[in-house]
């Protein structure tokens, strides 16, 4: 890699579970020295299915090699005296303390270690925070997805709701958490002054709610799924290899619902003329099944991409519903070099991965080294130096 490290020289330990490792890779990938702290057992992410081959082991859990990858890894029992000096220690020399559901968090005393390095930034990850009537309670991505509000607003009102995939809102707290530590480092910087940051995954939710929180403020008004499973024009329908997602009706009809009737019309779709109806009403009882009639027939026999191409020609917004091949083999994704293959090193082998979520020209991201091996470093007590050495070949 050549040119400058965005974050290279920060010094950030991360004692960090299923939660608060997307926070320590943001920083590992743009060159902060990384060092995880695991127990003898190891970090709870090395369990996380799914394992290479579906053998579980603590080296082929794919959530945790993409989570570490940049990072070093190094043991410690926080719970003995060994151990509480090690971590000392090291946050006497580290900028950034990245704390979460680590299975020792009991044993981690930030106001001292603060005491021992007024310069440390602490950041603390927890469902709910750490003050307030819910911070005693756990939490996992489905729990705080709905008390944060957002099952509220996912799926159908006439279904059960919906939890997006893939643990957002676990993401979506280590998101927060970063950019807030970033701020933090670079305050103490200039003034030498470190703080401990609280974020609530719970609360970063919240912001993912569109105007939800504006409407109730200003209207009195609580949004609700507003779509509906019956609606005409807006929902799944399957094709020739596949299934596409179209909104042509609901808060689209406005604004879309002409072009559809002229894309259909352009085709000579049997039946179509019904779509340029000034009576249509895509909620009206009957509507779904006469649009599918109509509709299915037509893109039954075309396939994703075909439907795509078409809705972008005439403006109508109709997507395919990619698997997880079809993601690997997207053209813009393979423009923008999306995917990246895991270091050499690997305990998962040469497999691809996502890459960098944004573009540096000046400062590039980067995955210098596979996920470690555990304890790799050994222990935290045997650790000289948080400063990781980075490769600029």
């Amino acid at each position: 890699m050549s040119g400058a490290i965005a974050l290279e020289g920060l010094r950030v330990l991360e004692l960090s579970g299923l939660y608060g490792a997307y926070c320590g890779k943001l920083f590992a990938d743009m060159g902060a020295s990384v060092t995880l702290v695991e127990t003898a057992e190891g970090s709870p992410m090395r369990a996380k299915a799914p394992f290479l081959a579906n053998e579980p082991s603590p080296d082929t859990s794919l959530p945790f090699n993409y989570f570490a990858a940049n990072k070093r890894s190094v043991v410690a029992d926080l719970g003995t005296e060994e151990g509480q000096k090690a971590l000392f220690t090291a946050a006497s020399r580290a900028d950034l303390l990245i704390l979460s559901d680590h299975p020792q968090t009991a044993h981690v005393d930030l106001e001292a270690l603060r005491l021992a390095n007024p310069g440390l930034v602490c950041t603390r990850i927890t469902p709910y925070g750490t003050s307030g009537p819910y911070s005693g309670y756990k939490g996992d991505d489905l729990t705080l997805m709905a008390m944060g509000g957002l099952l509220t607003m996912a799926g159908y009102p006439d279904s059960a709701p919906v939890v997006a995939f893939g643990e957002q809102g676990l993401l979506a707290g280590d998101q927060f958490a970063a950019v807030a530590s970033l701020a933090a480092v670079l305050r103490a910087e200039a003034t030498g002054q470190g703080e401990i940051i609280d974020v609530s995954i719970q609360e970063a939710i919240v912001m993912a709610l569109e105007n939800a929180a504006q409407t109730y403020q200003l209207e009195g008004k609580v949004r609700k799924r507003s779509a509906s499973s019956a609606r005409a024009g807006t929902g799944i329908f399957p094709c020739s290899d596949g299934e596409v997602y179209l909104l042509a009706g609901g808060i689209g009809e406005t604004a879309m619902w002409g072009s559809f009737a002229k894309w259909m019309a352009s085709e000579e779709v049997t039946g179509c003329e019904l779509f340029s109806d000034p009576d249509w009403n895509d909620l009206a009882p009957g509507a779904d099944e006469a649009f599918r009639a109509v509709f299915l027939p037509f893109a039954k026999a075309r396939t994703k991409d075909q439907l795509y191409q078409g809705g972008k020609r005439w403006g109508v917004p109709i997507a395919p519903m990619s698997t997880a091949v079809d993601l690997l083999t997207n053209p813009q994704l393979l423009h923008r070099q999306y995917f990246v293959t895991a270091p050499s090193g690997s305990a998962i082998g040469p497999v691809a991965m996502p890459g960098a979520p944004y573009k540096f020209s000046v400062s590039p991201w980067a995955l210098r080294t596979a996920a470690p091996g555990l304890g790799e470093y050994g222990n935290l007590a045997d650790l000289t130096d948080l400063q990781d050495v980075q490769s600029h070949d």
